[in-house]
């Protein structure tokens, strides 16, 4: 029996410190490659510099080693004192005596190695291996799905409740980098440097430890950096300088203003105007001294807190290694778009004249946006970061681009705005320097005109009225008139297209000039402006435009570089000019004048002062010759007054004894000078007919060789009812008046005459629309009345239908009457309406039919000569044969083919062919 006696203890010791001041203690590290120390280097130096620096390595790497703690342990200790984190790595203790000497002993040796070709067992090496190892072990794959969460504050709940079960603040992307990130960077390197900083670079000489600490600085930098994606990193800087920018610039309280104004006024609100971004306020400050202050003193307490924390961010970011070029790159761009932001924000809807505009800006620029760039560059190390004067003023003609862009874009609520918008011409007026700023000007206000103006839901007169705003604004903005040449072509074009064109211009031309002073009765459908805008002209139009042959004008210049080639400016170029100048021949609005003048000087007036003035204004623009038509037709009102007290007096209608004959006037009309006036045809009265002979004999010898044809249709009549509780009395048009008329007894007796549509229109020889549209219009005036129970049957309403007891107050019948009558009236008025438009759309048809009745011997040529043609066929042959082109569509033409059918003039054959009826 053998027994295994157990070694000494003591003895066993003894063998380990022996063998452990030989050896250092096998770790993991020393199986990674580049840690542990190399033969080559072992074999440099003796056996006993050897045990020397193994005895070192093992207490120096025991400090400085990283403890593996995961990222949530970081999270922890984000907000606690500084020495309670660093307790968790190892940081808070200070090294032993022993622990020091080693770490200057292998300091001093890695210092000797590095001259030599191989020093990659250095401590400083093997301290940067540990930190990536640490880092990529512990912290960066949460850090980068962090970094990339578009929703990181849920995300953080969820991955780690225990840290922010009692956390209240919300990280979202915009405060994720500035509240979150940058501070566990910041716990990082503070727990990666402290050891470095406090305890290993001392040893080294000044020279050495910026080297050795750049180094150690580039390495975590590029660890962050491969942390964090690119992009996201872009992103959270970008949304992290924008926030601050807002309000360091001024922005974000020019939001708030306009939020507030939204709900009540500036003059309700007791705003500190001692600093301010506002344009407003700028230009409302007593002096220039004062507007100088406002953008650089007594600065806001939130904008200096903003100032303070972007700038600290900015430095802690170049910390980190998230800065350089990442952050030029955001801040560049931030910068970028916080100018294009200020500048919507702060002149929007600021139109008012004379403007000012840019010279706010420029001084917002100088004082607000330059100094921002000045205090940012130098930390974000840009090189050369000093402004130069070249780098303001080519930020001043950025800003100037862009309010003109600003411009543009709201160039059309401009000019419908006008002239109450004329400072946003002027600021147009800087941007519009270049030909390619004048090109995107015009092209960008085309469209917007396409858009908003150039369609079928505008009226004539809204597209005219802009058009003027137009001439006036662009006038201002180029005198030369190349930028209203390319403008004007398109919606000249669209106006020429139009059939009331020409009517809403002359319209405009005839009114009162008061109305456009607001001092008459302004119809939103009439252009009175036109007619205050021909007296302005007058002296304008004096000028004749001589155009390229005014040799003896010293102030000419040529024309703009970007003139089209058919561009002329005309000197006489006004409102005036450019509206008549839409068509291409003066006759066409000549003749709506004509017109339209005629319909005016029919019309029951004593005075046409205001259509003299203008025919007068006209002819000095067109010409006697033009306007002869028009003069001829003026006369003839003035000494139809005269002739027609002649005749009457001739013809003893002047003082009647008999109450009973109505008096009879007439305008005599020179029927060659005057337009056609096609006028409703009926049968006037027989004392009417008996007054008119006796008229036309009258002026027969008195204007012998001369003829007078009567035009019932025209006219105005006063009429008198007399009837059982009331006279009426107003004046009407005649065939109103033969209507009612038609309705007299003849007796004194109270029986009610009743007459049907068709016996009036028999009775009269007048239309049924006509004759339905006259008894409506009575209706209405409560003095005809539908019978009940019998359709277009009506009799005269001698009584007011009572609706209360006789025994009721006078002041109760009266009101109760009012209000029935003026239910009634509501009523009639509608029917009137409905009436009066189906006369006018059978005038419209009666119209358009004599019309066609012009081609109907076109039609007749072509049935004889080529026999049965079908309908397809015979408009082809019109559009081909008629001068200027058919104008009727198949279908009216084929209503208009079957009314001469129903005649026996043509008939069908088969195939649907039409044949001459022989």
């Amino acid at each position: 029996m053998s027994l295994e006696m157990a070694p000494d203890s003591s003895i066993c010791a003894a063998r380990s410190h022996i063998f452990a001041s030989v050896f250092a203690p096998a770790s993991p590290i020393d199986f990674i490659s580049g840690l542990a120390p190399t033969a080559k280097s072992i074999q440099r130096g003796s056996s006993s510099d050897k045990g020397t620096r193994n005895r070192a390595w093992r207490p120096a790497t025991t400090f400085l080693s990283i403890p593996d703690r995961n990222f949530e342990d970081l999270l922890l200790h984000i907000a606690s004192d500084e020495e309670d984190y660093l307790k968790l790595w190892n940081r808070d203790k200070k090294p032993s005596k022993e622990t020091r000497d080693a770490l200057t002993y292998l300091i001093r040796l890695s210092t000797k190695e590095s001259e030599h070709e191989d020093a990659s067992n250095s401590i400083f090496d093997w301290y940067e291996l540990e930190i990536r190892r640490h880092f990529l072990q512990n912290f960066k794959e949460d850090l980068s799905i962090v970094s990339s969460a578009s929703h990181p504050d849920g995300l953080l709940r969820e991955k780690f409740p225990d840290v922010f079960q009692s956390i209240s603040t919300s990280f979202d992307r915009n405060s994720l980098l500035e509240g979150f990130l940058v501070r566990c960077l910041l716990l990082m390197r503070r727990i990666y440097f402290t050891p470095l900083v406090q305890y290993m670079l001392p040893v080294l000489e000044r020279r050495a430890q910026e080297k050795c600490f750049m180094k150690f600085e580039r390495s975590f930098h590029l660890m962050i950096r491969y942390a964090i994606p690119g992009p996201s990193l872009s992103d959270l800087i970008t949304r992290t300088l924008t926030k601050h920018t807002l309000v360091i610039l001024g922005i974000s309280s020019l939001k708030e203003r306009a939020d507030i104004n939204e709900d009540a006024s500036v003059d309700d609100m007791e705003v500190d105007r001692q600093y301010s971004m506002s344009y407003q306020d700028w230009r409302a400050a007593p002096s220039v001294e004062f507007r100088s202050q406002m953008m650089t003193e007594f600065e806001d307490v939130q904008v200096t807190t903003a100032r303070e924390r972007l700038l600290s961010l900015l430095k802690n970011l170049q910390l980190v290694g998230i800065g350089g070029e990442k952050a030029q790159e955001a801040f560049a761009g931030v910068m970028d778009t916080m100018m294009t932001e200020f500048i919507r924000v702060a002149y929007t809807g600021h139109w008012e004249g004379p403007s000012v505009v840019s010279f706010h800006l420029r001084q917002w620029i100088t004082d607000v946006y330059a100094q921002l760039a000045i205090q940012v560059l130098p930390i974000i190390n840009v090189p050369e970061p000093a402004i130069r004067e070249s780098d303001l003023d080519k930020w001043q003609e950025i800003g100037i681009a862009r309010l003109g862009a600003l411009r543009v874009g709201e160039l059309f609520d401009v000019i419908v705005e006008w002239p109450a918008s004329s400072g946003a011409i002027e600021d147009l007026r800087q941007f519009a320097r270049h030909p390619a700023a004048r090109h995107h000007l015009t092209q960008a206000f085309v469209a917007a005109l396409n858009r908003r103006l150039l369609h079928p839901g505008a009226s004539t007169v809204e597209i005219l009225q802009v058009y003027i705003s137009i001439i006036r604004a662009f006038n201002l903005l180029d005198p030369k008139g190349v930028l209203l040449d390319r403008i004007a072509r398109p919606i000249r074009r669209y106006l020429r297209d139009r059939d009331d064109t020409v009517n809403a211009i002359v319209g405009g031309l005839l009114a009162d000039p008061a109305d456009a002073d607001g001092r008459g009765s302004s119809n939103a459908e009439t252009l009175v402006e036109l007619a205050a805008e021909l007296n302005k002209a007058h002296q304008n139009s004096l000028r004749n435009d001589t155009g390229e042959l005014d040799f003896d004008d010293l102030n000419w210049v040529p024309d703009p570089i970007d003139a089209a080639p058919d561009y002329r400016k005309s000197k006489s170029s006004d409102v005036i000019g450019s509206l008549i100048s839409i068509f291409d021949s003066k006759e066409t609005f000549v003749r709506e004048l004509r017109d339209m003048l005629a319909d005016r000087l029919l019309q029951k007036r004593a005075e046409f002062e205001q259509e003299m003035s203008v025919l007068e204004l006209l002819k000095l623009r067109f010409g006697d010759n033009a306007l002869q038509a028009c003069e001829v037709m003026l006369r003839d009102i003035f000494d139809s007054r005269r002739v027609d007290t002649v005749v009457r007096n001739d013809q003893g209608m002047t003082n009647s004894q008999d109450q009973e004959t109505p008096e009879l006037h007439a305008k005599i009309l020179s029927h060659f000078f005057w337009p056609e006036l096609k006028g409703h045809q009926f049968k006037v009265p027989s004392e009417i007919t008996e007054l008119q002979q006796r008229y036309a004999e009258g002026f027969e010898s008195l204007k012998q060789s001369r003829k007078l044809t009567w035009l019932n249709g025209f006219g105005q009549v006063t009429v008198e009812l007399d009837l059982e509780d009331r006279v009426f009395v107003e004046e009407v048009s005649t065939w109103q008046a033969t209507v009612i008329y038609a309705f007299n007894s003849g007796t004194a007796e109270s029986e009610s005459v009743s007459k049907t549509i068709p016996e009036l229109s028999a009775q009269l020889d007048m239309s049924a629309a006509l004759v339905r549209s006259a008894c409506l219009f009575w209706v209405s005036r409560r003095i005809l009345t539908e019978v009940p129970g019998q359709r277009d049957t009506f009799c005269v309403l001698e009584s007011l239908p009572a609706t209360k007891n006789d025994n009721n107050n006078d002041t109760e019948y009266a009101a109760v009457d009012s209000t029935s009558s003026h239910t009634a009236a509501e009523i009639d008025e509608s029917a009137v309406a409905a009436a009066n438009a189906a006369v006018a759309k059978e005038s419209a048809e009666a119209a358009a039919m004599e019309k066609m009745n012009l081609y109907w011997q076109f039609i007749v040529g072509m049935l004889t000569n080529q026999g049965a043609m079908p309908l397809q066929r015979i408009v082809m042959m019109l559009k081909i044969a008629v001068p200027g082109g058919f104008p009727f569509s198949n279908e009216e033409l084929r209503e208009f083919l079957a009314g001469m059918v129903s005649k026996g003039k043509i008939e069908i054959v088969s195939g649907g062919n039409y044949k001459i009826v022989r």
